[in-house]
C-alpha cells in the first residue's frame, strides 16, 4: 500500500521529546522489509497505588489523535499524578499511520482482538501485552471518528464505579460540544458516553475481563476545526486523569490478613 506519511518522522520527533518519562522501544511490527519500532514513555513510582496505561494510533485514519496525544505528552507534569504509576503508548499501528490504513500490515485491526488477553495473533497487541504492567486500573484510548463534529467516548467500568467519561464530557462540553444522540450502534448514549455492553470486542472489552476499573476510549471528532479538536482534546486527557486521582482518593485501602481481604 502507497505510503502517505512518514513514521521515520515521527520517530524523530519521539525521541527527541524533552519530558521526564523514560523512553523504550518495546518490540518492532514487521512487515516484510518495513520494520517498525514501536514505542513506550513511562513514568513510575514505588508510592504510587494505580497503573494508568494511556494509548493511541490504532487507525491510520485517525492520524490527528496521535499527534494531540504527543502535544499532550509536552505539556503533563508526572508530579501532578505521583498516585499513578503511567505508561503511554503514542502509536499502536505504525504501517497504519504511514499508509492510512485503519488495519496493520496483515489486514488485521490492532483494536479488535478478543485474544488480546491471552496470546494474540495480531503482532502489535502481542508486544503491547507484554509491555503492560501485571495490574491495570485505567486505560485511556485515544481515537477519532473521522464522520463526526462531535466528541463521545464509550466507557466500561466496574460495577458501583461512577461515571469518569460523563464528567470528562461535561467539563469540556465547551471546547467540544458532545454528542446529544441516544444512542450509536445500538448502544445508550448518557451525556455522550456510550455504555457499551459487557466485554464487548477490543481491547477495552477483553481488559474488561481482567478486572479492570476503566477503559475509556475517547473519540474525537475528525469534521472539527484543527486547533480547537487540538486543545480540547490535550484538557479531555487530563480531566479524565484528574478525576479518577479524586476516585482514588476516595477508595478505602484495602489490607490483606491471613489471605483475606479487610477494608481499613
Amino acid at each position: 500500500m502507497k505510503k502517505i506519511r512518514s513514521y521515520k518522522k515521527l520517530v524523530n520527533e519521539i525521541i527527541n521529546l524533552q519530558i521526564p518519562f523514560r523512553l523504550e522501544i518495546i518490540g518492532y511490527a514487521e512487515y516484510g522489509e518495513d520494520i517498525y519500532p514501536i514505542f513506550e514513555f513511562k513514568n513510575t513510582s514505588k508510592l504510587a497505588k494505580k497503573n494508568v496505561v494511556i494509548m493511541s494510533g490504532h487507525h491510520g485514519d485517525e492520524e490527528f489523535a496521535v499527534h494531540i496525544l504527543m502535544k499532550w505528552l509536552q505539556t503533563v507534569n508526572p508530579a501532578d499524578y505521583s498516585e499513578f504509576n503511567i505508561y503511554i503508548y503514542p502509536l499502536m499501528n505504525p504501517y497504519g499511520y504511514e499508509t492510512g490504513s485503519r488495519d496493520n500490515g496483515a489486514r488485521q485491526d490492532t483494536n479488535n482482538d478478543k485474544k488480546f488477553y491471552k496470546k494474540s495473533n495480531v503482532q502489535e497487541l502481542a508486544i503491547l501485552f507484554e509491555a503492560f504492567p501485571t495490574i491495570v486500573d485505567l486505560i485511556l484510548d485515544i481515537h477519532g471518528d473521522t464522520g463526526k463534529d462531535k466528541v463521545y467516548m464509550y466507557e466500561h467500568k466496574a460495577e458501583n464505579l461512577e461515571s469518569i467519561a460523563q464528567k470528562v464530557m461535561i467539563d469540556n462540553n465547551k471546547l467540544i460540544p458532545y454528542i446529544k444522540a441516544k444512542t450509536i450502534d445500538k448502544c445508550p448514549v448518557i451525556k455522550g458516553t456510550i455504555v457499551p455492553p459487557p466485554w464487548d470486542i477490543g481491547v477495552e472489552g477483553a481488559m474488561e475481563k481482567l478486572g479492570i476499573e476503566y477503559t475509556l476510549t475517547l473519540e474525537l471528532p475528525g469534521k472539527f476545526d484543527g486547533q480547537k479538536r487540538a486543545i480540547g482534546g490535550m484538557a479531555m486527557i487530563s480531566s479524565a486523569l484528574k478525576h479518577y486521582k479524586e476516585i482514588t482518593a476516595k477508595q478505602t485501602p484495602i489490607l490483606k490478613v491471613n489471605g483475606n481481604e479487610n477494608k481499613t
